[in-house]
């Protein structure tokens, strides 16, 4: 995968449930997108599997919304 994901993107999706492609070969599926950083954060917050997860922005691949 060779997306670029902007924050700008991801911030389109705040709320939604989607799916992310992370660096290393990683992936969550079916997570809800909480919060995609604000200035000064440099990761997106997400809820997935019961728990609050942050990652970096620099990690994410791809996103996009399940079924899509």
């Amino acid at each position: 995968m060779s997306a670029l994901i902007t924050t700008s993107r991801l911030r389109s999706l705040e709320g939604r449930h989607v799916s992310l492609a992370l660096a290393g070969g990683g992936r969550i599926d079916d997570c809800q997108l909480i919060s995609a950083g604000r200035p000064g954060t440099s990761t997106v917050w997400v809820f997935a599997a019961g728990a609050d997860t942050f990652f970096p922005v620099g990690d994410i691949l791809d996103v996009w919304e399940p079924g899509r």
